[in-house]
């Protein structure tokens, strides 16, 4: 019984591998790949943070959202943070680092 349960955890990881190395692989030629009739480069998404605003392009459709009700010093920034689950949390605190 023991020897299935492990069987079917290395199955179950296996997919998760092969699903989520498949989509990286996909979105990567993607963005890489060249348009036939022009030599334009397609860029799947985009963001552009500005002071209070961010424009966010995806697969041609373009949208922005104001940002200054979430800005450090108003009373929404600690409600959202604390709301926040914990992968956002440590996203922000490794993108943070990073830039």
């Amino acid at each position: 019984m023991r020897k299935k349960k492990k069987k079917t955890a290395l199955k179950a990881a296996f997919l998760y591998l092969l699903l989520s190395g498949g989509s990286w692989m996909f979105m990567n030629s993607y963005a890489n790949s060249y348009n036939m009739i022009s030599n334009n480069n397609m860029v799947p998404a985009g963001l552009l943070l500005r002071d209070e605003e961010v424009s966010l392009k995806l697969l041609g459709h373009s949208g922005k959202l104001d940002i200054s009700l979430i800005a450090p010093d108003s009373k929404i920034y600690c409600g959202a943070y604390t709301l926040a689950p914990d992968e956002v949390r440590a996203a922000a605190y490794i993108i943070s680092l990073c830039i």
